[in-house]
């Protein structure tokens, strides 16, 4: 596939198809932004078109100057804030994405993300326990598996702020996921990073193959 700036090119001279192609390569991705971020899995597609049809209107305000998929994330974010703000009276004054948990806002209600091994779900129920902040940082290193700098380059914050939301994150998490396994009553120990990585792994195959 051509470069995304060069596919960002031709798309602004007219080329649908290099629009299509460009939106196609981030598209399993960004889906994957939402997934667990939703309290209602039918809402997913509807926000990752509403992501998809500002980066079309507002692709002639990218000027090049950071990645392409920096600016489809900075897009995503906003997509997502609006989302929560929209569900829950509580967040539409302030949605801080460093203090609030998804757990916050509406506790009783599952991720749209399902596994029938009991560690993975309890994972993937632990992530909305976490500050969205700090579970957007996790997951795009345990779902997408990128780096910090990698990260850092997506959200456009510094790599050294990346690794402390991570710290933080996992540590919050992995006491999350203890609590999870604790209530299921299938594991009475401490949960390692090690665990974490493992259960994150299988879940990374329900998506399938990139």
């Amino acid at each position: 596939m051509q470069d995304e700036y060069e596919l960002l090119e031709a798309w602004r001279a007219g080329d649908k198809r290099a629009g299509s192609q460009l939106i196609a390569a981030r598209s399993r991705e960004i889906t994957w932004f939402f997934r667990n971020k939703v309290f209602d899995v039918d809402m997913v597609p509807d926000l990752v078109g509403q992501t998809f049809l500002r980066t079309v209107t507002a692709r002639d305000r990218f000027a090049g100057e950071t990645s392409f998929r920096r600016f489809i994330y900075a897009i995503a974010q906003n997509v997502l804030r609006e989302y929560l703000r929209s569900v829950d009276k509580r967040a539409r004054e302030e949605l801080d994405f460093l203090e609030v948990c998804l757990s916050d806002l509406q506790p009783r209600t599952m991720s749209s993300l399902q596994s029938e091994k009991v560690q993975v779900q309890a994972l993937i129920e632990a992530l909305r326990q976490v500050p969205i902040g700090d579970q957007v940082v996790l997951e795009m290193k345990y779902f997408e598996g990128m780096s910090a700098r990698e990260v850092g380059d997506a959200l456009g914050i510094p790599e050294g702020t990346v690794r402390g939301r991570l710290a933080r994150g996992l540590t919050r998490l992995r006491e999350q996921v203890r609590e999870q396994l604790e209530v299921a009553g299938s594991r009475g120990t401490e949960v390692t990073a090690e665990d974490v990585e493992q259960w994150a792994t299988e879940l990374r195959r329900l998506r399938g193959p990139s």
